[in-house]
């Protein structure tokens, strides 16, 4: 056996060894994190489809069935059942009604109390459960009517035949000696009615006859090829059946009356593994099968000439055990389904050839236990994407950043230790009996362990296993142990003895506490090897762009009757976004600024737990997806409470938010916007929030077609500059003559941009810019704003960013004044100002700090099509004064736009040149502080000045 399906007979046998005398209980009402890929995170255990071959379906250890278009390879939803920690959950089994409506997916739930669950096709709803069976679902059928649904279960538990309508039992057999992993009905053309055929581990195949659902066993073989019969398929015309062996290479093909023996096909080169998994093609002219048999590393699937039973050749599918093989219908193209345990899925031509492949997004960790390297204070890790190390890449938590790992670099990261003296472990490596000085190391029955760490004083290890991260003493004494998401294919442990560092099967690294190893942070790296996100237990997280925030977020069970809800991080944006915070998560100080943002914003499981705080769904009331008009367009939206109350309402166009309305909305409520669209095509969208702040998903597009000539745009300019402070420990030097001398030069190169369209600049300085005068001239301003407008605000003065949120200081800000004075200007009001704007907008900042304005902002301005933020300098750095009568970033900007080239700039061009100009103009300066330009601009590419 591959090493995948090695580890699902291992943590089959750990879950009975563990399990004891557990009995079914309510399930969890804590969220549980998951990872959300768009993609299985698991082995695929089984795939599905409908008589027309028009969507599969995916069930997989990763507890989700998966939905999927068959013509295009592109998902359609994803089905969410009952889960827990362990196993609770993982779905084995899986079928869709021929008609294509419903899908039954089952495996293992409740200890004891096993349900299949049978969903709605269109809307993922859950239909009903059938509840009550004694042990894991391996396979589902339905009858061709639809009519009848057959299970198979693990254990001697046998078959079992359930009224599809109503989810009686109407039939079942218990004398079987072993698990059973196939159950099939007989075409409806069948000679004798309707049969039902079956395998079991005790050996042998069942044949019974299902009259009302109600089974007459008919023949039982042992066929002789194995000892396992796995699968066993029926012909298209119920002429033949083929079966397939868990532990032999034979394939055995029997009468479909009485079960003799008709043919062996040739299977000569498949001396490897096994072919236990078998289809026959739509047609009946072909038969093929798949399994543990592999060529070259690649698992393959042989196919042989139905009759004759010729070799028609081998097609390479899976890099790890093919699970399941499903015909694909003439009206689909004929051919068939794959799954296998990478995972991945697919659809094979009648003519053999592979298409429609969907593959997993996770680093592959297998074998790395001397490739995971830590940086002394565990902040910077190495690892590699591919198995055995392969793709090194490097991730620094300081930087946010992921890098590939180069030779230079390798030095400053150090392997685990291995070996010591005084510690002696052997047989760690995939290995169930390790040794500590000779004397065995305690694991569980059946537990292999898979990586090592000796601590760097000697005085214990780490030791990686199947299920468990365990931490021993010199002595061999366990002193802690934490269970894990899946093997621990790799760990290490800091030099500065506080972290345990752990790669895990499931695709994450995590960080443990040495002394109990508690999880303080975790890091998801996706394939593609440009998206992470990053987060603690708590909730809060970070990402390298929007389209990462999808890819972790909490499972939700919402009762034993309903399906379950996933938020993902992206609709916790608001609370739980907070990239210094998790940062800063493996400093000294994690932990005290850990408590105090708990403290201020709570936890995810307060916000999450029970399914609290649900958000409302949102959708447009519209007849049809395209509305025409002129210029104004009035778009109704209706709201359901879905136990979290409504909030605020946030609009779209063209994903730039629009100010939605706020309050006084509830369950039932319709609201109705009118959206002032220039002429062009616009898709208009909204989601609603909970109470408690969580976002739903965003609607279905509305397509807004607008007619008329493009109309020419007006320049708008805000400039606030503060340096006489009301507080007189703030005082600046130039921060009043920056913003009105900037003001002033981007109004004259702007004129040949927008002829006779620049509007009066606004200059708020020191005493006129307190908080309440910076917000009465925006709304003045924002009364005259129109789509194809352009705005730049400019804000020079104090900018702080604390942990949770960036602050601009106005005039009278008061460090600890209670209500809006104490708060200044912070993150969330200069987000509402610029979201009630239309017009394409550049920010600018001269302040400190002003890279926590572009950490907070850009999550939210990556929805935006013509945005841009550009700051004096990073996060926890300073911006500079004095340098000819302006801080240094107003003089970079100064220079760029004064040049005389008869360019227009724009905020794409204008980022790359005020680096370069203010990097320079820090160095003239001296000193050993350079200043460093901070900003994201997307792909904001209106102009603002001709030069």
């Amino acid at each position: 056996m591959g090493m995948i399906v090695r580890m699902w007979v291992v943590w089959a046998l750990g879950w009975l060894v563990g399990l004891g005398a557990a009995v079914a209980g309510e399930p969890t009402g804590a969220p549980l994190l998951r990872l959300e890929t768009g993609m299985h995170t698991a082995m695929i255990r089984r795939i599905a489809t409908d008589a027309a071959g028009r969507w599969a379906v995916t069930a997989s250890d990763d507890k989700t069935a998966r939905i999927w278009d068959v013509a295009s390879g592109e998902p359609v939803g994803v089905l969410r059942v009952l889960q827990d920690g362990g196993n609770e959950g993982e779905l084995r089994a899986v079928a869709m009604s021929p008609d294509g409506t419903q899908i039954a997916v089952g495996g293992w739930s409740e200890p004891f109390n096993n349900d299949i669950y049978l969903f709605d096709r269109a809307t993922q709803r859950l239909l009903r459960r059938i509840s009550g069976l004694p042990n894991v679902i391996n396979h589902l059928a339905y009858s061709p009517d639809s009519r009848w649904l057959a299970a198979g279960l693990w254990g001697q538990n046998g078959v079992r035949v359930f009224d599809h309508a109503s989810g009686q039992e109407v039939g079942r057999d218990s004398n079987y000696g072993g698990d059973s992993y196939s159950v099939e009905f007989s075409p409806k053309a069948s000679p004798g009615g309707l049969r039902l055929l079956s395998t079991s581990f005790d050996g042998q195949v069942r044949l019974h006859a299902v009259v009302a659902g109600r089974l007459t066993l008919l023949k039982t073989l042992h066929p002789g090829g194995g000892a396992r019969p796995y699968s066993a398929r029926f012909s298209p015309d119920g002429r033949w059946v083929a079966v397939g062996f868990y532990d032999s290479r034979v394939v055995q093909v029997l009468d479909g009356q009485d079960l003799s023996e008709r043919a062996r096909p040739e299977v000569s080169g498949v001396d490897n593994g096994d072919l236990g998994r078998v289809s026959w093609s739509a047609d009946g002219r072909s038969l093929v099968m798949a399994g543990e048999w592999g060529v070259g590393g690649k698992r393959s699937m042989r196919r042989w000439s139905v009759g004759d039973w010729s070799w028609l050749g081998d097609v390479p599918l899976s890099g790890d055990s093919v699970m399941d093989l499903v015909a694909l219908p003439k009206a689909a193209g004929g051919g068939w389904l794959f799954a296998g345990a990478d995972p991945v899925w697919g659809v094979v031509t009648a003519q053999g050839q592979v298409t429609r492949r969907r593959e997993g997004a996770l680093a592959d960790l297998r074998d790395q236990p001397d490739q995971l390297h830590l940086s002394a204070d565990g902040r910077q890790l190495r690892f590699g994407y591919a198995q055995w190390g392969k793709a090194p890449y490097r991730f620094d938590t300081n930087r946010r950043a992921l890098t590939p790992e180069t030779a230079s670099a390798e030095s400053t990261l150090r392997p685990a230790r291995f070996e010591a003296p005084e510690l002696v472990v052997k047989d760690w490596k995939n290995n169930t009996a390790p040794t500590l000085n000779g004397q065995p190391v305690q694991l569980e029955q059946h537990e292999a362990s898979r990586s090592l760490a000796i601590a760097p004083d000697v005085q214990g290890f780490a030791l990686g296993a199947d299920w468990r991260l365990r931490f021993f003493d010199r002595t061999g004494k366990e002193r802690w142990q934490q269970p894990v998401p899946g093997a621990v294919w790799a760990v290490n442990i800091s030099a500065d003895a506080r972290w345990v560092v752990a790669a895990y099967a499931d695709g994450t690294i995590r960080w443990h506490r040495l002394d109990n190893g508690k999880e303080v942070l975790a890091f998801f790296p996706h394939a593609d090897r440009q998206r992470w996100v990053l987060w603690t237990p708590e909730g809060f997280f970070d990402a390298s762009s929007p389209d990462a925030e999808d890819l972790i977020g909490y499972h939700l069970n919402r009762g034993k009757d309903r399906e379950g809800e996933f938020i993902s991080a992206a609709q916790l944006r608001d609370r739980f976004y907070n990239p210094a915070l998790v940062t800063a998560r493996l400093t000294p100080d994690g932990d005290r600024l850990m408590a105090a943002a708990v403290q201020r914003l709570g936890d995810v499981t307060a916000l999450l737990e029970n399914a609290r705080n649900l958000p409302p769904q949102i959708e447009i009331v519209s007849v049809g997806d395209t509305v025409s008009g002129e210029e104004d367009v009035e778009v109704t939206f209706r709201l359901t409470d879905l136990g979290g109350g409504v909030g605020a309402v946030q609009l779209y166009v063209n994903g730039s938010p629009v100010k939605g309305r706020q309050t006084g909305l509830s369950h039932g409520s319709t609201y109705t916007h009118k959206f002032p669209l220039v002429p062009g095509t616009h898709k208009i969208q909204a989601t609603a929030k909970s109470r408690g702040g969580v976002e739903s998903v965003p609607t279905a597009p509305l397509t807004a077609i607008i007619s008329g000539p493009k109309r020419a745009g007006t320049l708008h300019i805000l400039a606030v500059g503060v340096e006489t402070y009301q507080d007189p420990k703030l005082r600046l030097q130039n921060s009043a003559a920056d913003a009105e001398r900037l003001a002033a030069e981007i109004a004259r190169r702007a004129e040949p941009v927008f002829p006779q369209r620049v509007a009066k600049p606004v200059v708020l300085k020191n005493e006129q810019a307190t908080l309440a005068g910076i917000s009465a001239a925006f709304d003045t301003m924002s009364r005259r704003f129109q789509p194809e407008d352009t705005l730049v605000v400019f804000l020079a003065g104090h900018g702080e960013a604390a942990i949770g949120q960036y602050t601009y200081l106005p005039w009278d800000f008061k460090r600890g004044a209670p209500g809006a004075v104490g708060e200044g200007l912070n993150e969330a009001r200069l987000l509402d100002m610029l979201q009630r704007s239309p017009a394409k907008t550049l920010l600018l900042l001269d302040t400190c700090d002003a890279g926590g304005m572009v950490d907070m902002l850009e999550k939210s301005y990556l929805r935006l099509e013509q945005r841009a933020i550009i700051g004096a300098s990073r996060r926890g750095e300073l911006a500079r004064e004095g340098y000819k009568g302006h801080g240094v970033f107003t003089a970079g900007l100064l220079q760029v736009i004064n040049r005389s080239d008869g360019e227009e700039v724009t905020p794409l061009e204008l980022l790359p040149q005020v680096e370069r100009v203010v990097k320079r103009i820090s160095g003239e300066m001296g000193g050993s502080y350079q200043q460093r330009v901070s900003g994201f601009v997307g792909r904001a590419n209106f102009p603002v000045v001709k030069r």
